[in-house]
């Protein structure tokens, strides 16, 4: 049912907006939409579907210019709640030939003077917060990186991190990691036979017991890291 009388109403510095299709207080302390809402765009030139902009004044707490909370309010035996969504999509009948696909863009800009130690700049922000009851999963990840990609890639590179630096800043390492003695192993690779070399046995040259070989790629020249169970 489409939404025929759009009411607004002011509470708290906020403006809040419902429809005769909706649910919201009379007194027009509270709207609440139970129906979504679309915003379709069909541009022949340069342009946004929607465009927010915030400008924040104060010098303490958290500015959020975009808020968005998904509450899954049951309990849940499969199916995915998502905060955010963001597919970029090249529509099939279309060939390019330039040009980026990107499902979300994260951009951290500092225009002006950072100085205190306690500073971090992030352009894009990962966070499991704490609580719930963890009974059983099959996994938890802060990030997660996913392919379901069966196409030949026929020239370029493909990679599940791709780390640039295309500015004259010098950084100090590639990856930096906190641990905060809470992390057990550096990494774990799993069904990764075209990342290792075979099984070598005890008694190598410089006494390695029961190591393996991972294949690393050095200024496109494949080299080995040694991977031992036991040394001397």
């Amino acid at each position: 049912m489409p939404v025929t009388n759009i009411k607004s109403s002011w509470v708290d510095g906020n403006l809040y907006f419902g429809g005769l299709h909706g649910s919201y207080a009379t007194d027009g302390t509270f709207v609440r939409f139970k129906t979504g809402v679309k915003i379709h765009r069909r541009p022949t030139s340069e342009g946004h579907a929607a465009e927010i902009k915030s400008e924040f004044d104060g010098v303490t707490g958290a500015h959020r210019c975009v808020e968005a909370t998904a509450d899954w309010e049951a309990s849940p035996s499969s199916g995915v709640n998502i905060a955010i969504s963001g597919t970029s999509r090249l529509q099939t009948g279309f060939t390019s030939t330039g040009g980026w696909l990107q499902g979300v863009y994260g951009q951290a800009a500092v225009n002006g003077t950072l100085n205190g130690s306690d500073i971090h700049v992030n352009a894009l922000y990962g966070l499991i917060e704490d609580g719930g009851t963890y009974t059983e999963v099959s996994r938890v990840a802060v990030a997660w990186l996913d392919s379901h990609l069966s196409r030949t890639i026929s020239a370029g590179d493909s990679c599940f991190l791709y780390i640039t630096n295309n500015g004259s800043t010098v950084f100090d390492e590639a990856i930096y990691i906190y641990a905060g003695n809470k992390i057990t192993n550096l990494f774990t690779l799993n069904t990764a036979e075209g990342l290792l070399g075979v099984s070598q046995g005890g008694g190598s040259a410089l006494n390695f017991t029961d190591y393996r070989l991972i294949k690393v790629n050095l200024d496109g020249t494949t080299h080995y890291l040694v991977a031992a169970q036991a040394i001397g």
